[in-house]
């Protein structure tokens, strides 16, 4: 067996085991990779990149206006109050990023019985202009990377398929 195929077998045994962890934490379920993402200019044309699951249920989105924003169905257990500061790990199976939040009970846009984390300014919101822009271009790169996206927390994890969405990148970083 090469290098390649045996870490293909690992990745693939962690996106199974990742989405029955969420599965079984109330987190999206294992068909939301027939899901899709899509990449939106809303009602004040800032833009979004999103992941819906099969019932257009957000699972994962990201997009500026006032600020960075990040919003995720949160994978670890459910916060017992709302505004619980919480973290996530975004990991593409090469490189991960650790973002600090809130967590928050989901609205009825997000999956139901879904807790969801949220991040604005991507934590760091006093950065210099130069700083804030390698920050958000290291997360643009994550999410680029055309590998699966897992996210986790407190042990527990869902995997999202890789971004797939026509020149998402460029159209959001003509608008932030």
């Amino acid at each position: 067996m090469t290098k390649h195929a045996g870490l293909l077998k690992i990745v693939v045994a962690l996106t199974w085991l990742g989405l029955s962890a969420a599965t079984a934490a109330g987190g999206p379920s294992k068909d939301m990779w027939s899901g899709a993402w899509t990449f939106e200019m809303d009602r004040q044309d800032r833009p979004w990149l999103a992941f819906s699951d099969p019932h257009g249920k957000t699972v994962f989105r990201i997009g500026c206006g006032t600020h960075f924003e990040l919003d995720a169905v949160y994978p670890g257990d459910a916060p017992k109050q709302e505004h619980t500061e919480a973290s996530i790990t975004i990991g593409n199976g090469k490189t991960q990023m650790d973002f600090a939040g809130f967590t928050y009970a989901g609205p009825e846009s997000f999956p139901p019985d879904t807790s969801v984390f949220n991040q604005a300014d991507l934590g760091h919101p006093e950065l210099a202009e130069d700083k804030w822009r390698a920050l958000e271009n290291r997360v643009l790169d994550l999410m680029g990377s055309g590998q699966p996206l897992i996210v986790s927390a407190e042990g527990k994890s869902y995997v999202l398929p890789p971004v797939k969405a026509p020149r998402w990148r460029a159209r959001f970083q003509k608008v932030c």
